[in-house]
């Protein structure tokens, strides 16, 4: 099945990262309960505009998103603060994102090891912001994989992201990857795979789309783990949708969960309407 990652809470967002400056729980808080009420299992925590307070923030903010029932992502380039993230989690983490540098992956290897965490490896070319075609990225993929094991990281704690690219910087790339994501579950069907999917729409008009045309793809094609915005309802439509279609709903449950769930909401919308009147 598909595991959901809600990224609303990212400091790449002028917005939000007035809000992490300013440490309003309120709104964190509120961002944190929304996503997890509508599906996701994880949170994704990028709080790296924030500089030196970028640690000290994530203190206070994973224990919020475990004591809320979910599970934290952390994107950070800074080796230190993934290396503090374990150590701040009860439960298990997901660090990244880390490129094939192995001077990097030497310093984090101890923390990647422990049973508590999950690693997202970033297939690219030495940082390389061009295209690169699948057989590349999957050679790439190989030596990260190879690497990983043999330092004894199991396989489900393994999760490659094939790094999504805008569709207004080549037309090709939403079949590039996924021609790749394809390979990836051929070569390595233990290995999880990961794809913030909002970023083949960015710069484009009518984003939502793309991305939900997307998405189906990429469900599709076997992706594990999806990072999204989770607020935007049509997206979590999509997703059920698809699950439904492609036969991965057991007796259309989730579906016709979803449709009761939407019934009961538009009537209690209804009756707050006639009370207010």
């Amino acid at each position: 099945m598909i595991t959901i990652i809600g990224n609303s809470l990212n400091s790449c967002n002028k917005k939000v990262l007035d809000k992490m400056n300013k440490m309003d729980f309120e709104f964190i808080k509120r961002e944190i309960d929304s996503q997890l009420e509508l599906g996701a299992e994880y949170i994704q925590l990028n709080a790296v505009s924030l500089l030196h307070n970028e640690i000290p923030f994530l203190r206070e903010v994973i224990p919020v998103v475990e004591e809320n029932g979910g599970k934290v992502l952390v994107r950070s380039n800074n080796v230190d603060t993934l290396k503090e993230v374990p150590k701040i989690a009860k439960k298990k983490v997901m660090i990244g994102d880390i490129e094939f540098d192995k001077k990097k992956l030497a310093a984090l290897i101890d923390i990647i090891q422990e049973d508590k965490v999950k690693v997202i490896a970033l297939i690219n070319d030495h940082g390389s912001r061009s295209n690169i075609y699948p057989e590349r990225s999957l050679l790439i993929a190989q030596r990260f994989v190879d690497y990983l094991l043999d330092h004894g990281i199991k396989r489900s704690d393994i999760l490659l992201d094939p790094s999504v690219r805008s569709l207004e910087e080549d037309f090709s790339n939403g079949k590039t990857f996924l021609n790749t994501l394809e390979l990836f579950k051929l070569d390595f069907p233990q290995v999880k795979t990961i794809a913030n999917l909002y970023a083949l729409s960015e710069g484009l008009p009518k984003r939502y789309l793309i991305n939900s045309y997307f998405l189906s793809l990429a469900i599709e094609k076997g992706l594990d783990y999806i990072v999204l915005n989770v607020l935007g309802k049509a997206i979590i439509e999509c997703i059920i949708s698809t699950l439904s279609i492609i036969g991965k709903d057991k007796n259309m449950q989730s579906y016709l969960k979803f449709c009761r769930e939407f019934k009961e909401q538009k009537k209690k919308e209804r009756e707050e309407e006639n009370h207010q009147c």
